[in-house]
């Protein structure tokens, strides 16, 4: 199964979850919508989704890629852009591919990388029947190595450094949790790469905790979307109430006030039940 019939699944994927963190109807209308556009993907996508042929399943490349030099500026490269895109392929220019190479090469000189992503079943489709009325559960996962009863992950990133941030910014610990609960396994691993150069590559395996942590996140997020099916409702998000104890301007008209009082206390001291006149 490629990619593209791995999307048309009618399920709930990691990706539908993440959605329904900013609102039920960023998840409509990314995943839901009938009418929803298709969005062409982003460089980085591409460069990722390039990346990730070439070190798990290099024979899928010409089902998948087609390489052409095109300068989509001119007319004639718009003209040219559109004629390659019947094909229903995704293009990427020469130079893109041999970035995408040097990037998968990377990965196997790393020896720690290299065992992980050398056993397993690449590119693995699971779907997850639930209870009657509510969608069933997708997921894709790079590398199932069922005798270890491990997923593993690969992730390309413009700077190693930062992976922290980039785990809690897409919620990565919510999508480990979701392919650990749909494969049963018992670990998930991310291998990092950079996507400039030196290429860097760092492993990184989530603690009990830190999955326990998303798996909280991926609950709540599930029984929301159920919830939302059932009801054939998507609503944005609800406003957040402003914390006043955290608004300055409210912090310096409470500290006004209170010097205001301290400068200039009270005349009278009225004892409470009678009448000031």
């Amino acid at each position: 199964m490629n990619n593209r019939q791995y999307q048309d699944i009618p399920a709930i994927s990691s990706h539908r979850l993440i959605a329904m963190l900013q609102s039920p109807a960023n998840c409509w209308r990314q995943y839901l919508d009938p009418d929803r556009k298709a969005e062409a993907p982003s460089d980085a996508l591409k460069l990722g989704t390039l990346v990730h042929c070439l070190t798990l399943n290099p024979h899928d490349f010409d089902n998948e890629f087609l390489v052409a030099d095109y300068d989509r500026r001119s007319k004639a490269g718009k003209v040219r852009y559109a004629q390659l895109n019947q094909y229903g392929l995704t293009i990427i220019k020469p130079a893109e591919l041999e970035r995408a190479q040097a990037i998968a090469d990377a990965l196997h000189y790393d020896n720690e990388a290299r065992k992980l992503l050398r056993y397993g079943r690449k590119e693995r489709t699971i779907v997850k029947p639930r209870a009657d009325g509510l969608m069933p559960l997708k997921a894709r996962l790079d590398i199932h190595n069922e005798a270890k009863r491990q997923v593993i992950e690969l992730k390309t990133t413009r700077d190693i450094a930062t992976i922290l941030k980039t785990i809690a910014d897409y919620h990565y610990l919510l999508s480990a949790a979701f392919y650990q609960h749909i494969s049963q396994s018992r670990s998930v691993v991310f291998i990092f790469v950079q996507t400039i150069e030196p290429y860097e590559v760092e492993i990184v395996e989530p603690t009990y905790w830190q999955l326990e942590e998303g798996r909280d996140e991926m609950k709540a997020a599930l029984e929301k979307f159920d919830a939302c099916w059932l009801a054939n409702h998507w609503p944005e998000a609800e406003p957040i109430a402003p914390d006043l104890d955290d608004d300055p301007l409210m912090n310096m008209a409470t500290q006004f006030l209170a010097a205001t009082h301290a400068q200039n206390p009270q005349r009278f001291d009225v004892p409470i039940g009678e009448l000031a006149l």
